[in-house]
């Protein structure tokens, strides 16, 4: 069992189950593309102690990447779902 929810009569309609996370996946697309503003530039680290932008680049990326795992999570989610009878 993966956690993912299981349709039956009593439950959340399939459409609506599917419907959410499809508006989840495009909210966080949507802050990823905000997030992409957010891209450290080696420009604004030039006077900042040594180290800071590879700090700085690897919190962007380790926040793109959970985004990411997040869009994966719930597109599998979605698949599961769809595929349950």
């Amino acid at each position: 069992m993966n956690g993912y929810p299981v349709v039956n009569l009593n439950g959340t309609s399939r459409h609506a189950l599917l419907e959410a996370r499809m508006i989840a996946i495009e909210a966080i697309r949507a802050a990823m593309q905000a997030l992409g503003e957010c891209s450290p530039n080696g420009r604004d680290y030039q006077t900042a102690p040594k180290g800071e932008y590879e700090i700085a680049r690897k919190a962007y990326m380790e926040r793109f990447a959970f985004l990411d795992r997040m869009i994966n999570e719930l597109e599998d989610e979605a698949i599961a779902i769809q595929g349950a009878i």
